[in-house]
């Protein structure tokens, strides 16, 4: 309510200031930010949690497989595969694999990093589980901070 003469009372420091001022001269408290208003919070889904739940398991899977090939190759899944070193080349590329889809899956569950947490859904990519994965991360890209 406006009081006689142009003027109202500051809510700080309780001294006449001008109806239309902006920021109080005395005390210096603003009154744009309280006509402002708090910006709305951002409503978070559990999609890129599960997504990166799904790029974990998958990612757990690579470390499983890679591990066993890097260490030479000779007892993956009860399957002897021999010493070659081709294997051990291999399951060492699958297991940087698995280990980068891993930090990818933490981060999606952690909202940050975008950009990694893609690349580890992307490195899963060929497993279903690592493909919904990915589609859910990509589609919560607004949560991530």
């Amino acid at each position: 309510m406006q009081s006689s003469g142009g003027t109202r009372k500051c809510v700080s420091c309780c001294r006449d200031i001008a109806w239309d001022a902006n920021v109080c001269q005395y005390c210096g408290h603003d009154y744009r930010v309280v006509m402002g208003g708090a910006a709305p919070a951002k409503k978070e889904s559990a999609m890129p949690v599960i997504g990166g739940v799904l790029i974990i398991i998958t990612s757990l899977l690579y470390l499983v497989i890679g591990g066993g090939l890097a260490a030479g190759g000779t007892a993956l899944l009860g399957v002897s595969l021999g010493t070659s070193s081709w294997l051990v080349g291999c399951g060492a590329i699958v297991l940087l694999l698995g280990i980068l889809a891993l930090l990818g899956g933490i981060f999606a569950i952690q909202r940050k990093h975008f950009g990694i947490a893609l690349i580890g859904g992307i490195l899963v990519l060929p497993t279903i589980l690592g493909l919904i994965g990915l589609i859910l991360v990509a589609i919560s890209r607004d949560e991530f901070h």
